[in-house]
């Protein structure tokens, strides 16, 4: 149906440090509130009490300044880019980010990349613009596509796989899901195996291997984005969390008669066939929306009119972005127990760009608690947001010592050791290169 060559390889990448923004604090807290007693109602396995920005605070409560062992979530995103093969890196963000950014390279380097910075831009925060703001300041040919990720993974520093994956060239969009069953393949013989936890909303059978994933939406997307249309980025965007992209999807088909008619079969066999395909793993199941893998992709390429691929992801640190409190301790504790084992050089012996951070964190944290307002009193501030999110206990003492339930728990221990051994391998496979 469509015949393209793309270049075989990304080297750009937009990174977003860019949040939307509530228009009052008591509006995001209802928010993230209402979500929590929620899950804990329903007694869902991921708690979730998000961390969420709203307008006019002192403090921007923007998630990507968190701290981690007192180093800004931020700068461990860069840092995995600055180790990959990457050659250009527009950073998108507010006054703060471009604070820290620029203190952070004056500290650690580009690493001979070009990195440049963009103001987000406060009256419109959608994600499309985001894009939009970061693709203006790159110069990209027609069959080209650019990484774009959110800027609160700490942990992803293996993406070679993303920039240099053999599909690149004949399609313009690449989701890579995160499969629970990719991910954590023991983690019914073993649920202290599954570190990251997270609820699984989507549903994907792949025939070939007759095989059910239990999926979440990705955390990054290789994309051309002279090829996608912008309203569709936006509408998926938007209803990528709440199960309403097969809606969103046919809303836009609708005003496409020509897409509609080429849609047609794929739907029929999607009501045909869906259902009864899933009893054959699962009887009883509460999702909400599930699909065959190629027939999801083949009614993608169609509604997005370009060639279009989902494919699972294998590796946790893909899916451990820190959208809420109990994301933040999960890093927290992890860095804390690595600490326990390795002493002040704790972070090295779990992160491959460890030694930088802990230079960064050295030479430039205690000036830029002067400058960030979140930064003067971290662990007062983390306090009183526990309070107000109605937690049953806050992080650190009167002393500012650490200590939560997440920090005793097997799955830390377990997250610890995969990191650890991550980064000997990772090491081991530098030095022979």
């Amino acid at each position: 149906m469509f015949r393209i060559n793309n270049k075989p390889i990304i080297d750009k990448c937009i990174v977003s440090f860019s949040h939307n923004c509530f228009e009052s604090r008591s509006l995001a807290d209802k928010f993230a509130l209402e979500k929590a007693r929620r899950e804990i109602a329903q007694k869902k396995k991921g708690v979730s009490h998000l961390i969420l920005r709203a307008e006019g605070e002192e403090i921007d409560r923007l998630k990507f300044l968190f701290l981690v062992r007192g180093i800004p979530i931020m700068c461990y995103a860069l840092g995995n880019l600055l180790m990959s093969s990457l050659k250009e890196i527009v950073v998108v963000g507010s006054t703060e980010v471009k604070i820290i950014l620029e203190h952070f390279l004056d500290v650690i380097d580009t690493r001979g990349k070009q990195v440049t910075f963009v103001h987000e831009d406060p009256d419109n925060l959608m994600l499309i613009n985001t894009m939009i703001l970061g693709r203006n300041q790159l110069s990209l040919a027609a069959n080209e596509l650019v990484l774009f990720q959110p800027g609160d993974l700490p942990f992803m520093y293996d993406i070679e796989a993303v920039l240099r994956d053999k599909d690149l060239k004949h399609h313009n969009l690449i989701l890579w899901l995160n499969s629970r069953q990719a991910m954590f393949p023991q983690f019914k013989e073993n649920p202290e195996s599954e570190f990251v936890v997270r609820n699984y909303h989507y549903r994907v059978i792949a025939e070939k291997a007759r095989q059910l994933h239990d999926v979440k939406e990705p955390n990054v997307y290789p994309i051309n984005l002279s090829a996608i249309e912008e309203d569709i980025i936006e509408l998926l965007h938007q209803t990528r969390k709440d199960g309403k992209i097969l809606n969103a999807g046919l809303s836009k088909a609708f005003r496409s008669p020509a897409r509609m008619l080429m849609l047609l079969p794929v739907l029929a066999k999607h009501y045909r066939h869906f259902d009864s395909d899933m009893k054959k793993f699962r009887l009883d199941d509460d999702f909400k929306f599930g699909a065959h893998l190629k027939n999801f992709n083949q009614g993608a390429s169609i509604l997005l009119d370009t060639p279009f691929l989902a494919k699972f992801n294998d590796d946790p640190a893909f899916v451990s972005d820190v959208d809420a409190l109990e994301d933040w301790e999960d890093f927290e504790s992890l860095v804390h127990t690595a600490e326990e084992r390795h002493g002040g050089n704790g972070l090295a012996a779990i992160h491959p760009f460890g030694k930088e951070l802990l230079r960064f964190k050295e030479q430039t944290m205690p000036r830029l608690k002067k400058l960030i307002p979140m930064y003067a009193d971290f662990e007062g501030y983390l306090n009183r947001m526990y309070r107000s999110m109605e937690m049953q206990y806050v992080p650190f003492d009167e002393t500012g010592r650490y200590d939560t339930p997440n920090l005793h728990t097997p799955q830390i221990e377990t997250a610890y050791h995969w990191y650890a051994d991550k980064t000997r391998q990772r090491a081991a496979g530098s030095s022979v290169a």
